[in-house]
């Protein structure tokens, strides 16, 4: 490699190094990124099921798709505070989904508050980690 070429290369491997110093900050990891995909996915499959009148198949392929994410963030350890907070956000879109039907079911419309709780530090963990 010529000398010209090396310190093009170091000066393009500067280039990406905050201007605080450190190391380069890095963008959102594969795992964060599935994360909050599957919760957007989830957050946006009922309007897209009516809009596009999905059959059965269609429907459990979109939620079996979610269900690997979901799988995928309950077994692979976060390596960064991103990561916790992508999977806060899903954990939190779960919840939802599942705690609110049931409290319509029951006629309740407030979650008590060991679900409060749960929804509470959920979204502490989210607007902390970001």
């Amino acid at each position: 490699m010529s000398a010209p070429a090396s310190r093009r290369g170091l000066l393009l491997g500067l280039a990406t190094l905050p201007l605080t110093g450190g190391a380069a900050v890095a963008g959102p990891t594969d795992l964060a990124r599935a994360c909050r995909w599957a919760a957007d996915h989830w957050l946006g499959m009922h309007g897209r099921c009516c809009a596009e009148e999905w059959d059965d198949n269609k429907l459990d392929a979109e939620m079996d798709l979610y269900d690997a994410v979901l799988q995928r963030a309950l077994v692979e350890p976060s390596a960064s505070l991103d990561e916790v907070a992508a999977k806060a956000q899903l954990c939190l879109v779960d919840f939802e989904a599942q705690l609110f039907p049931l409290l319509k079911r029951a006629e309740n419309d407030e979650p008590g508050d060991g679900d409060r709780m749960v929804l509470t530090v959920l979204k502490e963990v989210i607007k902390l980690c970001a």
